[in-house]
């Protein structure tokens, strides 16, 4: 069996338990994210919606302890889309990146380039209902040491990435994204625009 088809089966033996996890009430963003709502609100570009994991989760060979994590909210409006990143440090020689969370609009030619070379390369996991998730390996041969999962939904592109030893949690959390209640932007004054 080919290392793809082993992860590609592997994934999906184990979405259920993720799956049995993710039933029932729609989840607000873990606490974790609370002291960054205003900032991210802020930093979605209009007619965009957020959607975080209900809990950070974390426990692979680095096991990072959220509470030693720094949060960086990126924001674009050209083209618009927002990111919001996970580190172990404020600044350093080293990268220091654990995973992010981040969303394009639909029809954003870079986000739909992104999301074939997802869709061409590996099996879809349902996350939610009808919607397929696409997760891209990485660490071992490849080239990155962050696997990736794409899906869409509210006419956005979401992208889970985090360091491929946090494989299991990276699905458990895209599907508690998919689970969980949209993040809108925070409203604007007309004095403001």
């Amino acid at each position: 069996m080919s290392m793809r088809w082993h992860s590609a089966w592997s994934a999906l033996l184990a979405l259920p338990l993720v799956m049995g996890a993710a039933r029932g009430a729609i989840a607000a963003p873990d606490g974790f994210f609370s002291p960054y709502m205003a900032q991210i609100q802020e930093g979605l570009p209009a007619g965009f919606v957020m959607r975080l994991p209900a809990e950070v989760l974390l426990g692979g060979p680095a096991s990072f302890a959220p509470e030693e994590m720094t949060v960086r909210v990126l924001s674009s409006k050209a083209p618009p889309d927002l990111t919001v990143g996970l580190f172990t440090c404020t600044s350093g020689p080293m990268p220091c990146l654990v995973g992010s969370f981040s969303v394009d609009r639909q029809g954003d030619p870079d986000a739909e380039a992104a999301y074939s070379r997802h869709v061409a390369a590996a099996t879809p996991l349902t996350l939610s209902g009808n919607i397929q998730g696409y997760l891209l390996e990485g660490g071992g041969d490849q080239p990155s040491p962050f696997s990736s999962l794409m899906w869409k939904q509210d006419n956005m592109i979401y992208t889970a990435s985090f360091l491929a030893s946090e494989r299991q949690n990276l699905l458990r959390m895209a599907v508690s994204m998919a689970n969980s209640a949209p993040i809108r932007p925070r409203a604007r004054s007309a004095a403001a625009q």
